[in-house]
């Protein structure tokens, strides 16, 4: 599945609304009570994706193969770009254009139940049942959730943009505080806008998404 495009949907929703549900749960996925930067390992890769979590933004640095690439997504301003930092080249588009979903984003269907409170690595967590029955993203799994705030597991099936799949992330290495505001406005280089349909054929042309 298109599993990049999945994890920021999932974790854009988590993002939007964080602050009303952190105030009512003892542990959310949902809740983003402070800013950090984490690394990310997905399914069997070895090499891991540096996240960059705000209220308002996200962005995802990662390879495919040899190619370099970052998503930016600016929640607050329903604008984002991918980034081809070796081409000094980034395609703009809006949110929808890398397959974040307006319900999704609004915190609509997603059901989340404490299963238990375990300890990983020396972290105390509260591992959720996280489900959402509503057409992309569509959820079933669960998530492993800090008392920072901090998402440090994600496992379960789901389905985006219609391609189904199951998947295994793991996140570690976290630094909690203050960001880089420019981490999440417009990067350097030519930025060329584009439909986000075109977007999505072209990332799939070229093996960067799946």
């Amino acid at each position: 599945m298109q599993r990049r495009l999945f994890l920021a949907s999932i974790l854009a929703a988590a993002s939007a609304s964080g602050s009303s549900r952190a105030q009512t749960r003892a542990a959310s996925a949902f809740a983003v009570p402070r800013n950090y930067a984490i690394d990310g390992y997905f399914g069997r890769e070895t090499v891991p994706a540096r996240l960059y979590r705000t209220q308002t933004a996200i962005r995802y640095e990662a390879r495919s193969g040899s190619v370099a690439h970052t998503v930016v997504a600016r929640l607050d301003r329903d604008i984002a770009w991918f980034v081809l930092p070796s081409l000094g080249l980034s395609f703009q588009t809006d949110i929808s254009g890398i397959g974040l979903s307006p319900r999704a984003l609004a915190g609509e269907g997603f059901r989340e139940q404490l299963v238990a409170r375990e300890t990983h690595s020396g972290i105390a967590m509260a591992k959720l049942r996280l489900t959402r029955t509503a057409a992309d993203p569509a959820f079933d799994g669960f998530a492993w959730v800090g008392n920072e705030g901090i998402l440090w597991r994600l496992q379960g099936a789901g389905e985006a943009q219609g391609t189904p799949g199951t998947f295994d992330w793991r996140f570690e290495n976290a630094t909690l505080g203050a960001l880089d505001p420019s981490l999440f406005e417009a990067p350097p280089g030519r930025v060329v806008p584009v439909a986000g349909e075109a977007l999505a054929a072209m990332l799939r042309r070229f093996g960067l998404v799946r």
